[in-house]
């Protein structure tokens, strides 16, 4: 498993403790199997964007505190789209355009 993936694993176990909430709770609120967590963790699979960005909001957190540290140091401002361009790949790029799609299409029903 690729370090940044361990690191947000790590983050989300805290943050997920601080909650009083179990790993089989945030499976669950994640959309995903009772046993989706202890799977990701013991199968080494990559955590996804769309899995980090859900995460985030399932603890109620900006998803760019559950980046590894010395990434969040280079962010300026904890701005999600530049933790997005840090991470990058062409897969994240097509999350942020279809999430910048439904916004814009949520501004025009206003």
């Amino acid at each position: 498993m690729e370090r940044t993936s361990k690191e947000i694993l790590r983050k989300i176990d805290i943050q997920r403790k601080l909650l009083g909430m179990s790993q089989k709770e945030f499976s669950l609120k994640m959309e995903n199997g009772p046993q989706w967590l202890t799977k990701i963790k013991q199968d080494g699979r990559e955590f996804k964007v769309n899995n980090w960005v859900k995460a985030a909001e399932v603890l109620g957190v900006n998803p760019c505190s559950l980046l590894p540290d010395d990434i969040i140091k280079n962010l300026n401002n904890e701005n999600i789209e530049d933790a997005i361009k840090i991470l990058t790949k062409k897969g994240f790029r097509i999350i942020l355009e279809e999430s910048e799609q439904k916004e814009s299409i949520g501004d025009d029903k206003g």
